[in-house]
């Protein structure tokens, strides 16, 4: 009878902690919700502002709308649609680089959304570095059409199910021999091998290659990880760059811009890709 009564009893804690536990994340879900919302009233109280041009009160509108997204981020709502609504108000703050940040962030959660290309495209034509990449073919973008039209969680899931579908046909066929289910397999086990390197490619470039944006007015990229080195070329806000090390409070970073040197003891200066190190601080991380 006493084992019973513990029995219960332990049972009714389990029940009282997973509801609690369940209340809490309906809670902190409702109250994400509630700044989300808050945040967007403020970034569209700065639109009316800057149309009646109240430009303090729109600004002032805009810093707290960044506040509030940025504390979403903070408690762990990652979600596409706050990196671009943060973004949107950096850009209305006339902040581009930390705007460009927010964009791409965004860009890798909502892939085929044409607001997010149209203002990073937008951004980028006012901006003193142009970008000197070649852009990927678009006979490329039109046949390998899944990778740039999906994100990294959607390749993920039709990877797995495209898996348990293989899977499946294979069981299929040892107990039914049918001539049509082969074909069946090839085609599935072709669409699982081209998911899976489209999966491989898509998280090295998203986790493995560190890129970020330069959020400082102008930065001056130097030969090493301190001020006492002497700087090579200079940078612009705006400009996006691949991270490749870090040392102290320095990145060591590749160019994706034109740049020139700022030394006149060369008679013709020569553009070109360029690697060098620049302060933490001046780069936001995509």
């Amino acid at each position: 009878m006493r084992r019973k009564k513990i029995l219960i009893f332990l049972v009714l804690c389990l029940a009282f902690l997973c509801g609690g536990s369940v209340l809490a994340e309906a809670l902190t879900r409702d109250s994400g919700a509630d700044t989300f919302f808050r945040a967007n009233k403020e970034y569209s109280a700065g639109q009316k502002a800057i149309a009646e041009k109240r430009e303090q009160e729109a600004v002032e509108k805009f810093e707290h709308a960044v506040q509030l997204y940025e504390k979403l981020l903070g408690s762990g709502f990652v979600n596409g649609q706050i990196y671009y609504n943060l973004g949107n108000a950096y850009y209305r703050l006339g902040t581009s680089g930390k705007a460009i940040v927010y964009y791409r962030r965004a860009e890798k959660l909502l892939p085929r959304n044409p607001d997010i290309k149209a203002n990073i495209n937008l951004l980028k034509s006012d901006f003193v570095d142009k970008e000197s990449i070649s852009q990927l073919p678009e006979i490329l973008k039109i046949v390998c059409f899944w990778y740039f039209f999906l994100n990294l969680s959607e390749i993920t899931a039709i990877t797995v199910y495209m898996y348990l579908a293989l899977m499946s046909s294979i069981l299929f066929f040892i107990f039914v021999k049918v001539q049509w289910l082969k074909n069946i397999i090839i085609v599935f086990a072709s669409c699982l091998l081209v998911m899976v390197i489209s999966l491989g490619i898509k998280a090295y470039s998203q986790h493995s290659i560190e890129r970020g944006v330069v959020i400082a007015d102008e930065s001056r990229i130097r030969y090493g990880p301190g001020e006492e080195y002497e700087p090579r070329f200079e940078i612009h806000e705006g400009a996006e760059v691949r991270i490749e090390e870090k040392k102290d409070k320095w990145y060591k970073v590749y160019v994706y811009v034109d740049v020139e040197g700022i030394r006149d003891d060369e008679d013709k200066k020569e553009t070109e890709f360029k690697t060098g190190w620049i302060p933490e601080a001046e780069i936001g991380k995509i």
